[in-house]
């Protein structure tokens, strides 16, 4: 359990790190480069997508280096993308649909979100023998 809750706070603040990682790449590109907003962002989204896997499968997980790194990195992918749908819809559910205010519905989707991510990177992508339990 002692294990798990240090996973946890390195997730999180890896998580926040990355965040950061993201304004820093896409304030220097634009500001000290003059490249456009958009790509900018586009690529620091791109950097911090490999930032996350890579802190994911060496220093959040303990022992998922030593699973397949193609399998991984193809499931973290897929549960990203996946992960950015639900989170998407989720906001829709709340705040269009149910009239949550918009702040709430965020704090409600991006926290549960968080912990999903959590228990799914842990125990779905990044295994230490590479394949899902």
């Amino acid at each position: 359990m002692e294990k798990q809750i240090s996973s946890l706070l390195r997730f999180g603040l890896l998580g926040a790190v990355g965040a950061g990682l993201n304004f820093a790449i896409t304030i220097t590109l634009t500001e000290g480069l003059g490249a456009p907003e958009e790509l900018a962002f586009a690529i620091a989204l791109v950097v911090v997508f490999f930032f996350g896997f890579l802190t994911s499968r060496y220093l959040i997980f303990t022992g998922a280096a030593a699973g397949n790194p193609k399998k991984q990195l193809v499931r973290f992918g897929i549960s990203s993308a996946l992960f950015r749908l639900a989170e998407y819809l989720g906001f829709l559910v709340l705040h269009t649909v149910l009239s949550l205010p918009y702040l709430l519905a965020i704090i409600v989707v991006l926290g549960t979100s968080f912990l999903t991510k959590f228990v799914t990177y842990s125990n779905v992508v990044f295994t230490s023998d590479g394949e899902a339990p």
